[in-house]
């Protein structure tokens, strides 16, 4: 029962080669595929949190405790998405939501320190739309055991709100694809 073809020992040795080039890149990759709810609270940062299964590859990072930690000091690439959906229904045209998402770097002598972000404004016509944001490539110095997280943060010129149903998860899949939100930190020097 067990009868490999030989195309198919060639797809395997050529799956683990470029895997094996793939993994030792210094880099951290993290994604996940499950929804998270947001709570309708302008101005307050909420935090997207992963669990030890999102991580794709870690070559660079420790992660403990929804805490992913810097394992050396250096010069990295840090880039993020989160693919958010208000979820509101019926609205006027003078309606929108402004959300923000950050990358964030915190460490024992600074509390909390913005690498990078982004925002998105929703307008009318697309309240019940998942929208991509995406935090771009960006350079960054980061010293042993910075902890870098993602959040979100519905910024107070919003002039309606989000679906406050407990049930319904605005961190979400867009059509067709499967990931929610991601972080990707890769070491350059």
């Amino acid at each position: 029962a067990i009868k490999m073809g030989f195309k198919d020992i060639i797809k395997v040795l050529i799956f683990l080669v470029g895997f094996s080039a793939f993994a030792q890149e210094k880099s951290f990759y993290i994604r996940s595929i499950r929804s998270i709810h947001l709570e309708n609270t302008p101005s307050v940062m909420q935090q997207l949190k992963f669990e030890p299964v999102d991580v794709v590859y870690n070559k660079i990072t420790q992660f403990l405790n929804d805490k992913i930690t810097i394992s050396s000091s250096g010069t990295f690439e840090v880039s993020a998405f989160a693919n958010i959906n208000p979820g509101v229904m019926g609205s006027s045209s003078k309606d929108s939501i402004h959300i923000e998402l950050y990358l964030i770097k915190n460490n024992h002598e600074q509390i909390e320190n913005i690498l990078a972000k982004t925002i998105f404004k929703f307008s009318y016509g697309n309240f019940d739309v998942a929208a991509g944001l995406l935090i771009a490539p960006t350079e960054v110095q980061l010293k042993k055991n910075d902890e870098i997280s993602l959040w979100v943060k519905i910024l107070p010129t919003s002039n309606i709100d989000i679906n406050k149903s407990p049930k319904y998860d605005h961190v979400t899949k867009p059509t067709g694809m499967q990931q929610i939100a991601g972080m990707r930190i890769e070491k350059l020097l």
